[in-house]
């Protein structure tokens, strides 16, 4: 009985013993400042590329003029893309939750370029346009061709995160949260013909255009990692990566038109197309940063420069009527960041 007595006795000490024993978890990384608001704002300049795959829109060096040679090597013509600014902003604040943030920002970035091609002898294939044996127009002799694109992305990210030490000098910000997105390409090109004809109309010079609107929006689910490892003083080699699986909604409308300059003109085509699909978008970012204390710890400030790549994978939906396959939309390019807590 004495024996039972006590190794109940100890089973009870040992309930207490793992009871008041507290669990070891990772400290969070803040970065905190003292006496402060625990709110955090963030701004950043982008100085990107952005390339919409699948714009080829004339291929030149192909015999298609009636009693002509091929004067010099052609090409396959697509649109250029520039390098151009954007920003991204954004607020946070610290919920006095383990260390955890709630953070959310908004990224705008505008392209837009024009492409020209030339063929004196008027081999040039057009893209994708619909007039060969389907209207009542024959194209022949295409001199010119010069192709616009354009651009409007905007982003809302909403992120909920918590940065904590792995060891003395490395941290790691773990974050998921929502995606929300609107963005707007339109694509124009006009082709110069010194051969149009309507039935059985005489031929006349004339131009071929189409336009395509892509109007997209959508919401998803994003997650992913923030990388800080210290190496002097406050200076830092950080990296970002993330995945997103947005779902997207997209209106896409096309048309063409073909016209004589002293003649008839037509309609060709007049399109639209709605899908929705789900599109995965991945991001990568590298970098170097530095941050600083002011006023006994009252206010910090971080400046970070980095190179940053993303993608989002098949994301044109553009309307061809070739095997010509729709593309990924992608960013590359330096971000400047600074972020100021109070």
């Amino acid at each position: 009985m004495a024996k039972k007595f006590c190794i109940l006795v100890l089973f009870i000490f040992m309930l207490k013993v793992f009871a008041q024993e507290e669990k070891v978890i990772t400290p969070p990384a803040g970065p905190f400042v003292k006496g402060g608001a625990d709110v955090f704002i963030t701004g950043e300049f982008l100085w990107w590329k952005g390339i919409q795959e699948g714009l080829r829109y004339a291929t030149s060096g192909v015999l298609v003029q009636p009693n002509t040679t091929l004067t010099s090597s052609g090409k396959a013509h697509s649109v250029h893309y520039p390098w151009e600014p954007g920003f991204r902003v954004g607020i946070g604040f610290y919920p006095k939750h383990d260390g955890w943030d709630l953070y959310g920002r908004y990224t705008w970035y505008h392209s837009s370029s024009t492409d020209r091609a030339q063929s004196a002898d008027g081999n040039m294939v057009p893209i994708s346009i619909a007039i060969f044996g389907i209207t009542n127009a024959s194209v022949d002799g295409v001199t010119t061709a010069r192709s616009h694109w354009d651009l409007h992305y905007n982003i809302v990210d909403l992120e909920l995160g918590r940065n904590f030490f792995l060891s003395q000098f490395l941290a790691t910000r773990l974050f998921f949260g929502l995606r929300g997105t609107w963005t707007d390409q339109e694509w124009k090109t006009r082709y110069t013909s010194n051969r149009i004809t309507f039935g059985a109309g005489n031929p006349l010079p004339g131009t071929i255009t189409t336009n395509q609107d892509q109007e997209t929006w959508g919401v998803g689910i994003r997650m992913g990692l923030n990388g800080t490892w210290t190496f002097f003083k406050g200076f830092s080699i950080v990296s970002d990566a993330s995945f997103s699986g947005v779902w997207i909604d997209y209106d896409v409308k096309r048309q063409d038109q073909i016209s004589q300059d002293s003649g008839g003109s037509a309609n060709t085509t007049r399109i639209k197309s709605t899908p929705d699909t789900i599109i995965a978008n991945i991001e990568l970012m590298l970098g170097l940063r530095g941050e600083w204390w002011f006023q006994q710890e009252r206010y910090h400030l971080a400046a970070q420069l980095g190179w940053e790549a993303q993608v989002w994978i098949n994301y044109g939906h553009f309307i061809y009527f070739t095997s010509q396959s729709n593309g990924d939309l992608s960013f590359s390019g330096l971000t400047a960041k600074l972020r100021f807590d109070f």
